[in-house]
């Protein structure tokens, strides 16, 4: 008996795969959902475990190498229930061949064994006249023996060998029903103690139901790492009465509080003073700024400065030098502590510092650290800068797991989000500030300088995360 295991991206192309490999009797004993990771480029599969007999398996690489390419094909493209009565006819009509051609063989052979002179007299007559012109005609005749033909028989060796292929191919048949017998009822015995969901506890006093497992699988789909699936399940179980656990919608319901209770919010207005942005390049850091900044000189009325760190002279020209003259905001390009601090002094009258980094990549730690130094290294003691780490909402989990690393050797005291008019799966967001056990403060969307911005909010989140707006 064979078992593999086979993974594909769903469950038709693995149940192809294997009939194309162990044949239509196959018996597949298992199924199961993977997913690799999380976020907007996680994709499922679906692995599958199958079994097939070694008379099956012997069975079916007989066919497949005896039949033409254009035939086996047609073969492989039909019903799996139909490729086994194709199999079996073709093994039976080969038995009977077989049989048929032993058979011919033994009987070729006895007539092979009988030697001429067996088949006629011995005795032979005298010319028994001659013609009419005095010549004589010699005609002899042939007298038949009154005996029958001598019977050969077919040799034992041969009679042995068919009579044990029979035997044999019963005995295997026999065999691979017991086995099918015993694969039902392990595939039975497996249905029935089939493994609780992992949300559930192993000693959790109610069973799953589809409406608690659909919530799961939402939250999964939509990007949430799973072990923060499965606290939030594991406490909406254990809230919801055994009639709550049925209602699917009392169980969003109930997954929705969950989310609100959990969502860790801090909004960004909420203290003024000296604000850097940090993160990967690309994110939208500079946009982000834009944005805020623009809230805050004309909605709050403000007075901002704006200081850009340059690390590398090929970085190029800085766009927020355009902005802080569009809407008339002292603006500074600095490179080192010593330079920093300088500029803070010059904007000591402003209530809100905006403080715009180079983007760095987690694989560049040497550039992380050269900004750790400047930012850390502030001659004015009194001034604390609030470092905000911006993150594009469309960043898949490794990556964010990787930034966040890197990143947060600068202490941030928030997360950012940009991107959410690009992104699909919102559940990375609330992720990764548990994971990080940072608060969420603002999401920003699109590209428009003065709106496409909002403070966090864990309804926003909630809502976005469970596909209800």
């Amino acid at each position: 008996m064979q078992v593999k295991k086979y993974e594909a991206p769903t469950l038709q192309e693995a149940l192809e795969t294997i009939k194309r490999e162990l044949g239509p009797e196959a018996i597949i004993l298992q199924t199961k959902q993977n997913r690799r990771g999380f976020g907007l480029m996680s994709k499922s599969s679906v692995e599958v475990t199958a079994a097939v007999s070694e008379r099956a398996t012997s069975k079916k690489n007989s066919v497949d190498k005896r039949l033409p390419d254009a035939y086996a094909q047609k073969i492989n493209d039909l019903p799996a229930s139909k490729q086994a009565d194709i199999y079996e006819s073709y093994l039976e009509k080969r038995l009977e061949r077989d049989k048929v051609q032993l058979s011919g063989k033994a009987e070729a052979k006895k007539k092979s064994a009988v030697r001429y002179a067996d088949m006629v007299d011995e005795e032979t007559d005298q010319p028994t006249s001659t013609s009419s012109g005095g010549a004589p005609n010699y005609s002899y005749t042939t007298k038949q023996s009154d005996a029958p033909l001598p019977s050969i028989a077919v040799p034992e060796h041969l009679e042995q060998s068919l009579e044990n292929y029979q035997t044999a191919h019963q005995t295997n048949l026999a065999q691979i029903e017991e086995e099918l017998k015993n694969l039902k009822r392990l595939v039975e015995e497996m249905r029935k103690e089939r493994k609780k969901p992992e949300y559930l506890d192993s000693d959790s006093p109610y069973e799953a139901t589809e409406a608690l497992q659909e919530a799961y699988e939402l939250l999964v789909q939509t990007g949430v790492e799973r072990r923060f699936c499965v606290q939030l399940m594991r406490e909406v179980g254990r809230k919801l009465n055994t009639g709550d656990r049925a209602d699917k919608d009392k169980v969003l319901d109930a997954v929705a509080e969950e989310l609100l209770k959990n969502t860790d919010i801090k909004p960004f207005f909420q203290n003024s003073g000296i604000v850097a942005f940090v993160g990967v390049s690309g994110v939208g850091k500079t946009s982000l700024i834009a944005k805020l900044a623009t809230h805050a000189a004309r909605v709050k009325n403000e007075k901002i400065g704006m200081i850009r760190i340059q690390l590398s002279k090929e970085e190029g020209a800085d766009p927020l030098v355009v902005f802080a003259k569009a809407i008339h905001v002292p603006y500074r390009m600095v490179q080192t502590a010593d330079e920093l601090t300088s500029a803070l002094q010059d904007l000591s009258q402003c209530s809100t510092v905006f403080i715009d980094t180079p983007g760095a990549s987690p694989r560049e730690p040497q550039v992380i650290q050269r900004l750790q130094k400047i930012l850390r290294a502030n001659a004015l003691g009194e001034l604390k800068i609030r470092i905000q780490f911006v993150v594009s909402s469309t960043t898949r989990d490794l990556e964010l797991h990787e930034q966040a690393k890197a990143f947060l050797t600068l202490k941030p005291e928030s997360l950012m989000f940009t991107k959410l008019d690009e992104a699909y799966s919102f559940g990375v967001i609330y992720s990764l500030s548990k994971r990080v056990q940072l608060p969420v403060s603002v999401f920003s969307t699109g590209k428009k300088v003065t709106e496409g911005w909002e403070n966090a909010s864990a309804e926003r989140l909630t809502a976005s995360i469970l596909n209800i707006i």
